[in-house]
């Protein structure tokens, strides 16, 4: 079959080489990568030269990409992560339509980061889901094919992330090689059940931290929130400094405590295990793995030996010391 490739990041990039060993690339079209991309512009141009296909790097749909879509005589075009929502001017152009690549149980989860959503939601599993594009609308279109990953209590975001890198080109390839046979089976998003959640960005600020939440729902944010992501943090005050710092792993020591303590203290220490024990809204976590901003990971409990530190800021007790220090200024 004849394929246009339209989208961005390295899961569409690594599809595309696959695809490649048993079809014929007519196209590729891309947009401006964002930082976080492990692919960008330059990288899908290169790969285009291998392939010796069109390139065309846009972040709009223009007359030329039009142009190179249907000069293409592609049959299918799968996308992902493309810049826009796209109209009929342009899934119309494709015998058998475009074919995207979502990370989230349709029709479940709709909409953007749902693989960390789903985790802050303690879902038990999550899915990559291959679906037919409708034309001004966002994940919506038959369901082509599905693949799941179980949630543990302890799995991260990381982990979710290598999932679909390693699964989404080959689900993809098996898709397309059943539009070639004939033996695709579809299934319309109206006939499942319906508890559909539209999820929305996050931002990395939406990370910070809340002792007062319960140790089950910030060990949730630790993991939705770490690498590749930017991190669940707080600020501590160390030797007098206020020092921003990120808790990239945790683990759940108790749900409940009968302990009284105030929310984001250290209570524990333990030098064996390199875990430092905070006392929460509800119950205590455990912090595995920390990192002060611009330095190195640690293990808290290896490091810290005192239990007065305590997460968070006194705003007022520190807008009392810049006072002062204004004053003697």
């Amino acid at each position: 079959m004849r394929i246009v490739i339209l989208g961005r990041t390295e899961y569409l990039f690594e599809t595309a080489e696959l695809l490649s060993k048993e079809h014929e690339i007519a196209a590729i079209v891309t947009a401006r990568a964002m930082p976080e991309y492990d692919k960008n512009e330059q990288d899908f141009e290169q790969l285009a030269k291998q392939l010796n296909c069109r390139f065309y790097n846009s972040n709009r749909v223009d007359e030329k990409l039009l142009n190179i879509i249907k000069g293409s005589n592609a049959d299918v075009c799968i996308s992902l992560n493309w810049v826009t929502v796209l109209k009929d001017d342009v899934i119309g152009l494709f015998k058998h339509g475009i074919l995207n690549a979502h990370f989230g149980d349709l029709p479940s989860y709709r909409g953007n980061a749902v693989i960390n959503w789903a985790i802050l939601n303690n879902e038990k599993q999550i899915a990559i889901t291959i679906h037919r594009m409708v034309a001004g609308e966002i994940d919506s279109g038959n369901i082509l094919r599905k693949k799941y990953m179980q949630i543990e209590s302890n799995t991260s975001i990381g982990e979710v992330v290598s999932f679909c890198k390693e699964y989404t080109p080959q689900l993809f390839t098996e898709v397309v090689n059943e539009i070639a046979a004939g033996t695709l089976k579809e299934i319309n998003q109206n006939s499942l059940p319906q508890t559909a959640f539209r999820c929305y960005p996050r931002v990395p600020e939406n990370s910070k931290i809340d002792w007062n939440s319960s140790a089950e729902e910030i060990h949730a944010l630790v993991r939705a929130s770490a690498k590749p992501y930017s991190g669940a943090y707080s600020y501590i005050k160390i030797n007098g400094e206020i020092k921003k710092i990120y808790i990239w792993k945790s683990e759940i020591k108790c749900k409940e405590t009968s302990d009284i303590g105030v929310p984001g203290s250290i209570i524990n220490n333990d030098k064996t295990k390199g875990v430092s024990s905070v006392y929460t809204g509800k119950g205590i976590l455990d912090i595995v793995e920390a990192q002060y901003e611009n330095e190195e990971v640690f293990m808290p409990g290896k490091i810290w030996k005192s239990i007065r530190l305590h997460f968070g800021i006194d705003l007022e007790e520190e807008i009392i010391n810049l006072y002062k220090l204004y004053n003697k200024s």
